[in-house]
Parts: structure tokens; sequence; C-alpha cells
């Protein structure tokens, strides 16, 4: 049964992108979405026909005219998109190299389709006006208050949550629909810093950016009531360095005066000893996954277990507890399944976008300043959860989409200008 409504839901998807191609990237980011949400229940390879439908669905509406122009568009940018197909080729490596073929060979399936999206046609789409990093931001904002609503809905309606001790008492995260409360808090690092990047943006109408500021709101609750505290510290610094190059010192220090504020009135409404409950075990079992990634490397350093297959390889190193997780570090799981091979790949890949970026002199112009911004908050997520650079699922799928048209922005748009500010005049291009 399971099987049959994905499959509706891959064909329903399938015929709006036929309908109306420009509603693609839209398509994809919702499927992404999607995905996790399915997974809560079932957990199948029927969890990605949903994407895979609103795939196929703009592959085949796009025609042969689109094809031929996303070829030369290929064809134009073949110096940089070369280096995402070498690290393709580090996954098909790894995964024929695997412990387990049929696992690699289900994760890696997707990874094409996705570099595909994040490499040639968003940035294909961005070039023709088709698309842009603000409908994108929209997209993913306006999601993150959708699901926040409904965890809000299903917490204090329904008392369905992820329940979170705190010395004596238990709090009930807020995570519906979603598996647990780090992936809900995982969408909202993208989504709360998306809606206030729109808040401060020059481009949006006054109108807009005051709906975007009610959302920023919205999604900050979600973030709090998440008790994700991943989510917490990667949206405060997406926050920050958006703040930082955007509005440079003076926007830092007013920045710095609302944490202070918002942060001692936290403090002196809850009290410091349930915070520090609330972080004193916070590590702990990742500390345990990280010790058994790197013994689970050591026979298999040069082209790792194979995508996917990292909860198996660490199966005999953890408690059974913790059986089925990932080594929740991007680079520990990059470097276990793909190997030293695949981590090398997916340093220049971030490096030379986030280093690219900086070098690109982002202060004062959005679209730079918000891009490095939001790829520096998952990456800070990162550091503590597990996602794949090529995946169909929306952490891994939003990552590389950002990473694709950073690439894309790096190679094809010049260097900013210094930003010459002043009071007659908004800030950013």
């Amino acid at each position: 049964m399971a099987l049959l409504w994905c499959g509706l839901l891959a064909v329903a998807g399938a015929f709006i992108v036929w309908g109306k191609p420009r509603a693609y990237i839209a398509g994809l980011l919702i499927a992404s979405v999607v995905v996790e949400v399915i997974h809560h229940w079932y957990a199948g390879i029927g969890q990605y026909f949903p994407w895979v439908g609103v795939w196929l669905g703009g592959i085949v509406s796009a025609k042969r005219e689109i094809w031929q122009e996303w070829w030369r568009f290929l064809r134009r940018q073949a110096a940089w998109v070369a280096v995402f197909l070498v690290y393709l080729a580090g996954i098909a490596a790894s995964a024929l190299a695997g412990i387990h073929l049929s696992v690699s060979v289900r994760y890696a399936l997707g990874v094409p389709a996705v570099l595909a999206v994040a490499v040639i046609i968003f940035p294909w789409a961005v070039s023709k006006g088709y698309s842009s990093l603000t409908s994108v931001f929209r997209i993913i904002a306006g999601m993150g208050v959708v699901f926040t609503v409904s965890a809000a809905i299903a917490a204090l309606g329904y008392h369905s949550g992820f329940p979170v001790p705190v010395g004596h008492h238990t709090i009930l995260a807020w995570q519906w629909p979603f598996a647990n409360k780090n992936t809900f808090g995982m969408l909202l690092t993208f989504a709360f810093p998306a809606a206030a990047f729109l808040t401060m943006s020059a481009q949006e109408d006054v109108w807009a950016r005051t709906v975007w500021g009610a959302a920023s709101l919205v999604l900050l609750v979600g973030v709090a009531l998440s008790y994700s505290r991943s989510s917490w510290i990667a949206s405060l610094v997406g926050l920050v360095a958006f703040v930082v190059l955007y509005y440079g010192r003076r926007g830092a220090l007013w920045l710095a005066a609302a944490i202070i504020v918002m942060g001692g009135g936290l403090v002196a409404k809850t009290g410091i000893h349930k915070w520090q409950l609330l972080w004193s075990k916070g590590l702990n079992g990742r500390i345990v996954l990280w010790k058994a990634g790197f013994r689970a490397m050591d026979h298999h350093w040069v082209l790792g277990v194979g995508p996917g297959n990292s909860p198996m390889a660490l199966r005999p190193f953890v408690p059974a507890i913790y059986a089925g997780l990932t080594p929740s570090d991007s680079l520990l799981r990059t470097g276990l399944e793909l190997g030293l091979f695949g981590l090398a790949l997916w340093l220049v890949l971030v490096g030379v976008a986030m280093v690219g970026l900086l070098r690109k002199r982002p202060w004062g112009h959005w679209q730079d300043s918000a891009l490095f911004s939001i790829l520096l908050a998952s990456l800070a997520q990162q550091v503590v959860e597990s996602l794949m650079l090529g995946g169909v699922s929306f952490g891994d799928f939003f990552f590389t989409l950002f990473v694709g048209l950073a690439w894309y922005r790096l190679m094809t748009q010049p260097a900013n200008r210094r930003a010459h500010r002043s009071r007659s005049r908004p800030v950013g291009r």
C-alpha cells in the first residue's frame, strides 16, 4: 500500500511539472522534503518515488530543444562541470567497491540526477531568468512556515512530539511530520535564515519584507521549540554571517545587542540550570558514533565502504541502541563511505565554493552574501549531522543545489565591486 501511495504521488508530481515546466525547481525542492515526510512512516525505496516522478516529468516535458540548450550550457561550462563529474565517478567507484552493493547502488542511483539539476539545469534556469536564488529561498521559507505550523498543531493539540529529558522534567520538542526533531530542525536551518535574508533584501518590496519578517518570527519559534541544538547554532551562524557581510560593522553591533537581550530574557525566564541540563549530554551519543566511524574506516581508506553503507559499517563498533545510525558528521560520513578520494573531492567542491564566494567580495551584495551564509549555516549543522553531497533528501539536495549555484556564479560572474553605501541608496545589488 505504501508503494502505491508513493507511486501516485510520483505521477501527480510528474503531471504538475509537465503542465507547468517553470515549476520544475520548486517541485524538486518540495519533493525532497516529501521524501523525509514519507520516511517517518515508510523507509523503503518507494519514499524516493515522488522526487523521481518530478525529475522525470521535468526532463520529459522539456523536449528536444531544451535538451539541446542544456547540452550547449554543459559544453560552455565544461571546465568546472568536469570537477563534479569526477566526484560522480568517485561515487560510482565507491559503490562498486562497497561492502554491500545493493545498498550502494540504491544510494548512488540518484546522484547523477541531483548533480544534473544542481550543476546544469538550475544554473541554466538562473541564466535564463526562469529561476533564482530568491525564488528558492521563498519556497524553502514557505515550506518551513507550513511545517512549523503543522508541528505546533501536533504538539499543542495532539501532544505529538519528541520527548526531551531535561533534569527531572520532559519537554515535548516539535518535530511532526518528520521522524525526529533534528530532521525538522534541519529544515528550519535553511528556512529561518532564508526568510530572514528575504526580510533584509533590498530587492523585495515593503509588503513582501513585512510578510517575510512575520515568517521569520514563526520560524524562530519553530527553531527554538525543535530543541535541536545543532539547528540553534547553525541558524545563528547563518544569520550572523549574512548581517556581517551585508550590513558590515553597524549591523553586527545591532545583531549582537539583540542576541544579548534575547538570551538574557530567556535565562531570566527559565534560569540557567535548565539550559545547563539541556546541553550536558548533547555530544555523548555522537562521540560514540565518531569513534566508531574512525574504527570502521580502518580497512576502507581509499574508496570507502560505499554510499549508504555507513550504518552497516558502524554496527560492529557501537552499542545496539546506535545500530542503523550514520556517523553524524558529514566529513566523517563522506570519508567512511567514499574513502579519502571521495573526501578530497568533497573538500574541493565545497571549499572552492566557500572560498570563492569570499574572494568575490560579497560585502553589501545580497545574493553572494545570502549564498555564502546559507552554505555556512548548513556546514555548521553538518558538524553533528550527516549529509550526502548529491543526495535526494532535502538537506542533501538543498546543500548540493547551493554548491552548484556557487560554482556557477564563481565561474561566470565577475567579482563584486566594493559596495558604496549611502543613506539615499539601498544596500545590495
